[in-house]
């Protein structure tokens, strides 16, 4: 009895210690209160239904999960961002607001299940499937054709996943982590036809490793950049290299 529960209690200690290096440890990218009134005030509302996962003791399928997101702008191509496993989507709303400002583009933000106000448990073998509900609500609800994929950490393993399974513009990883299991990022990086962004900072371990086997495993067209320093996802934005950061997106998007 106590050697199973000792061995149920290590491979909890390692599941969390994965996840936790995964994404960057307690790195957060958390907008001031103010920020995100503000973009909230601006932003529109919006609920998108994301497919339930299939419990292990039954083939019938649960209620769906509802998310939550915020639409920012009226452009003709879309942005979709997607958020980092320590944060929700309102880490985007200061680079959501700035792509809407252009005039240019709709601006998808949305919290994936269990996080933020979304419905559910957080699942992350089901951070796919949530990426792909808010892809559909884009094309289908808010009628835009022209879909970017833009994610940190998580989100950018998210996106990658899926770059691979609809049409897309254009994917940007940024921090991405290869693997969330069963979601294997670099399986499916090979499969992306569209043009593709990866960035990562060379201290911030193992996710500048893991950009190594993105770059060699993907085909053209991409592009790369690696920062100086440690910091992971959407915490690029509030370092010193967040203006770069900001003209290689807008550059990638305008470019494609």
């Amino acid at each position: 009895m106590f050697a199973s529960m000792r061995l149920r209690l290590i491979s909890i200690a390692l599941l969390v210690a994965t996840l936790v290096a995964a994404c960057g440890g307690s790195v957060t990218s958390e907008p001031a209160p103010e920020v995100v009134a503000t973009a909230e005030a601006e932003a529109r509302a919006v609920t998108i239904t994301a497919e339930a996962a299939i419990t292990p003791t039954t083939d019938e399928p649960e209620d769906p999960v509802v998310l939550e997101g915020r639409v920012f702008g009226s452009g003709e191509v879309g942005v979709i961002l997607s958020h980092m496993r320590l944060d929700d989507q309102t880490a985007w709303y200061p680079f959501a607001q700035e792509l809407a400002d252009t005039g240019k583009y709709t601006v998808l933000t949305f919290d994936f299940r269990g996080f933020g106000e979304s419905m559910g448990e957080k699942q992350f073998d089901r951070i796919d499937a949530d990426l792909t509900a808010a892809y559909d609500y884009m094309r289908e609800q808010l009628n835009i054709d022209k879909v970017f994929l833009v994610g940190s950490s998580m989100g950018g393993t998210a996106s990658l996943v899926v770059a691979a399974e609809v049409p897309v513009a254009g994917v940007i990883s940024i921090s991405a982590p290869g693997q969330f299991p069963p979601i294997d990022a670099e399986m499916t990086v090979d499969e992306i036809t569209a043009p593709k962004l990866f960035v990562t900072s060379e201290d911030d371990v193992p996710q500048a490793r893991t950009q190594e086997t993105f770059w060699e495993l993907a085909r053209e067209p991409k592009q790369q950049h690696v920062y100086e320093g440690d910091a992971h996802g959407t915490a690029l934005f509030d370092g010193p290299h967040g203006p770069d950061l900001e003209r290689r997106i807008f550059d990638f998007l305008m470019s494609n």
